[in-house]
């Protein structure tokens, strides 16, 4: 449920709320406020426990919950004014449907921007142009990276907070980077030099480079390089999108371990 068109289902329980109510009201006979409350029993009766089962979120549910509320509420509104009034409409009960329209697509698109992100179609719509040249395509979503998440599990959390304290003792210094500005799609050679404290290289160590993709995990990137000469290692990489990458670089040599995260940009097409 939570990866649903937010939209599209407001929609269809906006639709399931007012089929209720004139159902009762309609068919059965029912007074406006009666009807209104019936419906309101009948979509709640079915879409809470399929919430409980799917949990989206409070607030997704809270704005499912709401509108499926306030639709029959409104229609009981709407329908008792104009008995009562002999089949006229007051001009009051107008502004409130227009206002409770523009409330639910108001809060529709923050939630699922929030939720899912804005596509590239968005962002070139409705933003600002980008101040990079090269930011042809700018989206943004929200799955994440995952690398170290560790604050789901207290042990593995304060085994990172000693792992860095003894990196930070040991003295391990990196270096370097990109030889050649990186283009998508296209190898360009990542070299660093890792040295002691001492300025000594390390040599023998294993180094793997993760670039890990913020807007799409499924891009992430693993490579191992190799070691050119002592305490330098280096390898031709490709990375498959441009724009931001986030980079995970961790050398191991034995028990030693030193972890390193830094940013980087790829170019568009040459």
């Amino acid at each position: 449920m939570e990866h649903q068109n937010i939209a599209l289902t407001l929609a269809v329980g906006v639709l399931i709320s007012a089929s209720f109510f004139f159902l009762f009201y309609k068919g059965l006979k029912r007074p406006g406020k009666l009807s209104a409350l019936l419906a309101i029993l009948a979509v709640q009766g079915v879409y809470i426990p399929l919430a409980i089962m799917h949990w989206p979120g409070l607030d997704v549910f809270a704005i499912h919950f709401g509108f499926y509320t306030m639709t029959a509420v409104v229609l009981g509104i709407v329908i008792t004014n104009r008995d009562e009034r002999g089949g006229r409409f007051h001009w009051a009960v107008g502004v409130l449907l227009g206002f409770f329209l523009i409330l639910a697509m108001v809060d529709a698109t923050i939630i699922t921007l929030a939720t899912t992100g804005a596509s590239a179609d968005f962002v070139k719509r409705f933003l600002p142009e980008p101040r990079r040249e090269s930011a042809q395509n700018v989206t943004s979503s929200f799955p994440g990276t995952v690398s170290n998440n560790f604050q789901k599990q207290y042990a593995e959390y304060n085994n990172y907070l000693s792992q860095l304290r003894i990196q930070s003792e040991r003295g391990w210094r990196l270096s370097e980077g990109w030889l050649t500005k990186p283009y998508v799609n296209q190898p360009s050679v990542f070299r660093i030099r890792v040295e002691d404290k001492n300025a000594q290289p390390i040599t023998g160590a294993a180094v793997q480079l993760s670039f890990l993709r913020p807007s799409k995990k499924e891009l992430d990137q693993k490579f191992v390089l190799l070691e050119s000469i002592p305490g330098t290692y280096e390898l031709p990489v490709s990375l498959p999108a441009p724009g931001t990458w986030n980079m995970v670089l961790v050398v191991t040599r034995d028990d030693e371990f030193h972890e390193a995260k830094s940013d980087t940009w790829v170019e568009e097409v040459r």
